[in-house]
């Protein structure tokens, strides 16, 4: 086999259906709340991508519907090493540390957590978290082999295009509120979804990004096959739902399909978005009217204002497909530093735990909360022993665009950074991915852990911005490395 022949891509695509079949808990939020039906299919789909005839050079990205995957945190399960083992036990030809798992960030996913909102049993007829997880991890292992079979010669090509999606969430106030709700907020200069019809609002807290990375790809006769989509947006338009829902990404990927044909594939990436939500704070009225006059819902408008992007660029990048192109993978564990627990935070965190089990006592339901406070002082107990946490890095080179990974929420400022300063034309961020061991949770930016409110107080920050900064340099040097060779 020649040169020439190691260098062509091979492409392939796969979804999979991991709906469940009857009542789940969903996943995320304070409180349990257990499906009343389904409003549109959880899915998870694979893009597999190779050069060559083996799989050294290549890349399986896999978007799951799903909130996160948060392994350690109630339970020792590692999702990812579950995922993997499934494909491992289906296929040798994948060379499985090539996967990248990541999570579309709905609240209305089923929850793969056992344990998560108490020990008390389910209702009868509700599947449990261990049912659920064997469905996912199935439907994900299925998914990535098939993916992988169905590879053929193809092309890709990429734009950027812009749709209003994410908003910033963090309202910031003139005075400071040192008022706390116990295991969940911290309260400071920000409150997430704060009120701006207000004397004491200021200004909302960060930047937002409505810019859409695009990536294409076609088929040997350069006829569209899939797009790859990234949205510095999580998928929690309607979050608060009692059903089963992708939330927003259903009515992406109907829009497109809509438009485009019924077998057009779709992946769903997230990048930087931990301060960032559909949700409008301010000229609220002004967008409610607009949606009433064209008769959509807010999830409807944005599939039109995404799938209206994805046409934008679709002729430009139609002209500018490539078959062969440079293309690696490097897969790197980095050691990002934690944020430390004072002693301070470790007495106000007893104090609210002596608070919840007070109320627990008292007949209340405070198992969520009074957890996150049993893991910030399980924190400050072993944290100088274990000051690093180990996160895996994916950079992937696909000619003039990368792919850039990391586990956590991580707040739009990072992003941004590594955008601003990579060496590529475009570069695609994906946040929470799957990793091993630790799970990743809100990543605050320096003003964000300054101004304290939910996402940026101890109970929901592992790491801080000393770790977010390690994460764009780390990135950024993998970045120039790829390009200068």
């Amino acid at each position: 086999m020649n040169e020439d022949q190691n260098t062509i891509l091979k492409i392939g695509w796969a979804t999979r259906d991991v709906t469940p079949d009857r009542p789940v808990v969903l996943g995320a939020q304070f409180k349990m709340r257990i499906s009343e039906g389904v409003q549109g299919p959880v899915t998870v789909t694979a893009l597999a991508m190779s050069t060559g005839e083996s799989a050294d050079n290549s890349v399986v990205f896999v978007s799951s519907d799903d909130a996160g995957f948060r392994n350690g945190w109630f339970s020792d399960i590692n999702f990812l090493s579950l995922c993997r083992e499934a494909v491992r036990d289906r296929t040798s030809e994948i060379d499985v540390s090539k996967i990248i798992l990541h999570a579309t960030h709905t609240h209305t996913a089923p929850n793969m957590l056992t344990g998560r909102y108490g020990p008390a049993a389910l209702p009868e007829g509700v599947m449990t978290a261990e049912e659920y997880e064997g469905l996912h991890v199935n439907g994900i292992a299925d998914a990535v082999v098939e993916a992988w079979i169905n590879r053929k010669p193809g092309g890709v090509s990429w734009g950027l295009g812009t749709a209003v999606v994410g908003h910033n969430r963090r309202v910031t106030y003139f005075a400071e509120d040192s008022s706390r709700r116990a295991g969940a907020i911290v309260n400071g200069f920000t409150k997430m979804y704060g009120d701006t019809n207000d004397p004491n609002f200021s200004h909302i807290e960060g930047y937002e990004d409505h810019y859409v990375d695009l990536l294409y790809t076609w088929d040997g006769d350069k006829n569209l096959t899939g797009v790859v989509v990234n949205l510095a947006c999580p998928s929690q338009e309607t979050e608060m739902a009692m059903v089963v829902s992708a939330d927003f990404w259903h009515e992406i990927r109907e829009e497109i399909r809509k438009r485009h044909g019924r077998d057009i594939q779709i992946l769903a990436q997230v990048s930087s978005a931990g301060d960032q939500s559909p949700h409008r704070l301010w000229y609220k009225a002004a967008e409610e009217r607009m949606l009433r006059l064209r008769g959509l819902t807010m999830r409807e408008e944005i599939g039109r204002r995404v799938a209206n992007a994805v046409d934008d660029v679709l002729p430009v990048a139609e002209a500018s497909i490539q078959t062969d192109l440079p293309f690696k993978h490097v897969v790197k564990e980095i050691a990002i530093p934690r944020r430390m627990v004072t002693d301070e935070e470790a007495v106000a965190v007893r104090a609210d735990l002596d608070k919840l089990e007070a109320e627990a006592r008292a007949g209340k339901n405070t198992y969520r909360v009074a957890k996150r406070c049993e893991r910030v002082l399980e924190r400050y107990e072993f944290q100088n022993e274990s000051p690093d946490i180990p996160m895996e890095l994916h950079v992937v080179r696909l000619g003039d665009v990368a792919f850039a990974t990391n586990r956590f929420e991580l707040f739009l400022d990072y992003g941004i950074r590594m955008k601003a300063r990579s060496p590529t034309i475009q570069t695609f961020i994906v946040q929470l991915t799957a990793n091993d061991g630790w799970a990743g949770r809100y990543l605050p930016s320096e003003r964000a852990a300054a101004n304290k409110g939910y996402g940026g107080s101890v109970y929901d920050n592992e790491a801080g911005p000393g770790a977010g900064s390690v994460i764009v340099e780390e990135t950024l040097k993998v970045l120039n490395d790829l390009w200068e060779n």
